[in-house]
């Protein structure tokens, strides 16, 4: 995975910070074995005082300990680089797969509404068919509604969800049963994501599970203009993620905002 700008910072001054340590350690060093040098000169053959013993020791333990921080110091700068740019990644997977498939719809007759309200402000789930072909005779388009698209975000309500997920089939309900994990929640990472709807479609795909929910505000949020079945989508992806020490690794939550204008 390559490193970001970030992560090439944090490791360049870990790597001078080291280097200082290392160059302070090997002076005290040679200060302390000269000054034992000449008190020995100075002194019968009878070896190191006690005391020198004692300074040397302590000078030594300092540096291995000031090397072996630098060195923690460093890991752990490494490591909340790789999950920053982990992060960045899966958001952007996640609304690429979102545009996509919601771009598949159509606006007309195509029940493309938000679970929230007739309005489509700031729903937390999108409900919407893809056509599955033309009727010969008509001419008009035919759905399946077996298979319906819910592109769903946390939210509590009859079927729990914790993640942002895109599911297949009639029903929230459907989708709960047949994809959620042991924990009895949808978009945690033991969501059943191998469960099918219909052959080759998965009945849940995790876009981004509960561990990477932000510090505040709502992870997934899409507004539908006009509403109820407008043309114009709006979808906010807003994810952070908690270092190994518990904190938000991002002072600020990382968000991603994306339009797709629907075909009539």
């Amino acid at each position: 995975m390559p490193r970001t700008s970030s992560e090439y910072e944090g490791c360049y001054f870990c790597r001078i910070r080291l280097k200082m340590i290392l160059f302070m350690g090997v002076f005290l060093s040679m200060l302390s074995m000269k000054q034992i040098s000449v008190s020995s000169h100075s002194r019968s053959e009878s070896g190191l005082s006690l005391l020198e013993l004692v300074v040397t020791v302590g000078i030594l333990t300092l540096v291995v300990g000031s090397i072996a921080t630098a060195m923690t110091g460093t890991q752990s700068v490494f490591l909340e680089s790789q999950l920053i740019s982990r992060l960045h990644m899966r958001a952007r997977r996640a609304m690429d797969r979102i545009v996509s498939l919601s771009s598949q719809a159509m606006t007309t007759d195509s029940r493309f509404t938000p679970q929230k309200s007739n309005t489509g402000v700031n729903s937390h789930c999108l409900r919407f068919r893809l056509m599955q072909s033309i009727d010969p005779v008509t001419g008009d388009a035919v759905y399946d509604d077996l298979d319906r698209i819910f592109i769903y975000g946390p939210h509590g309500g009859g079927q729990p969800n914790r993640g942002i997920i895109i599911g297949r089939g009639r029903t929230l309900g459907q989708i709960y049963r047949r994809g959620r994990g042991p924990d009895g929640f949808l978009g945690t990472t033991d969501d059943n994501t191998r469960a099918t709807i219909t052959p080759g479609f998965p009945a849940v795909e995790l876009l981004i599970p509960a561990t990477f929910a932000p510090s505040s505000g709502d992870m997934f949020r899409v507004n539908v203009t006009p509403a109820p079945i407008g043309r114009l989508l709006t979808f906010t992806l807003r994810i952070n993620a908690r270092g190994t020490d518990g904190n938000f690794i991002l002072p600020t939550d990382f968000t991603l905002v994306q339009r797709v204008a629907l075909r009539q």
